[in-house]
């Protein structure tokens, strides 16, 4: 095994109690197949286990894994979906950082030899040295169902990874999704940061109650298609000149987009409006409403007008 950087927090395990749950009445019972196995939830760890089973053959049918792919789930949890992706995959690499929950996982589907769990932290390895540590190579898809709070970085994780999956399948809180997804009048600073490196899907709603103990959230599994290159023709220094551009865009979300670009990149309000201009853009515009071939052409613009405007070095 790799040497862990980062030992999960030691907590007793946690029991669900009144406000745990979207009723905010009296803790449900913990479920027969959660109680044969002697577990309860760590909230230290933010743990909300997926105890549908409908839910998770369905997630497992949207990884797709095609002949000599791998399947890497991320947060394997007591191994409702391990279970499940076992029958659909040639090779399956789970990663839990509980490491009890990952010996469990481990000892219950021991039948199961193309089935490597491992007890690691997600963020402390590059996809491609989980694959290693377990004997397997790309290409692959990834699938996961992430705790809330690791969402964003996981996510970033995966689609910059090198080589990256083919496929990201995750289940995450239903207002991420919806930011993920985007679309017409719609976009965020996170989902035109996704269209970079792939093309993002809502599959379908998981309620509350699908989970042990049920969150205050409703949830959503997205899957996310990976482009054999980045949708916008830059790389190195002028890709990260570029998510600069689209962070100044969305630091004033509620402003038109003449108003927000001036202080953002140091430009005044004529400038602005005219590279708005020259994009093609209106400069009435807030920053949800261009797509991301509109912030490609403004970028453009941008660079050739201003390039110290867009210089993340200062």
């Amino acid at each position: 095994m790799p040497r862990q950087k980062r030992r999960p927090h030691r907590a007793t395990p946690a029991r669900a109690r009144p406000g745990d749950h979207p009723s905010g009445g009296e803790p449900p019972a913990l479920p027969e197949s959660l109680r044969r196995l002697g577990l309860a939830p760590r909230k230290a760890l933010g743990q909300h286990f997926l105890v549908d089973e409908l839910a998770l053959e369905r997630i497992a049918d949207a990884c797709a894994p095609q002949p000599g792919e791998t399947v890497l789930e991320i947060g394997a949890g007591p191994g409702g979906l391990t279970e499940a992706l076992v029958a659909h995959a040639e090779r399956v690499v789970a990663v839990e950082i509980d490491e009890e929950l990952a010996a469990l996982t481990r000892r219950r589907l021991a039948e199961h030899a193309h089935l490597t769990v491992l007890p690691v932290d997600v963020l402390d390895y590059a996809p491609a040295e989980l694959l290693a540590e377990a004997g397997a190579a790309p290409p692959y898809v990834a699938v996961g169902n992430l705790p809330y709070y690791i969402t964003q970085p996981v996510v970033r994780r995966l689609l910059e990874a090198e080589p990256p999956p083919r496929r990201i399948v995750v289940m995450v809180q239903r207002e991420v999704a919806r930011r993920i997804v985007g679309g017409p009048g719609r976009e965020s600073l996170l989902s035109l940061s996704v269209k970079v490196y792939g093309q993002p899907r809502a599959l379908f709603d998981v309620p509350a109650s699908a989970f042990f103990p049920p969150p205050r959230v409703q949830s959503a599994v997205i899957a996310i298609e990976r482009h054999e290159r980045p949708a916008v023709a830059l790389e190195g220094e002028a890709l990260v000149a570029f998510f600069h551009l689209l962070r100044a865009g969305f630091a004033s979300p509620r402003k038109q987009l003449h108003n927000a670009l001036p202080g953002a990149l140091g430009l005044s309000n004529d400038a602005a409006r005219g590279a708005l201009e020259a994009a093609g853009l209106d400069p009435a515009l807030r920053a949800q409403h261009p797509a991301l071939a509109d912030w490609e052409r403004l970028f453009g613009v941008l660079r050739r007008r201003f390039p110290a405007a867009l210089d993340v070095r200062g």
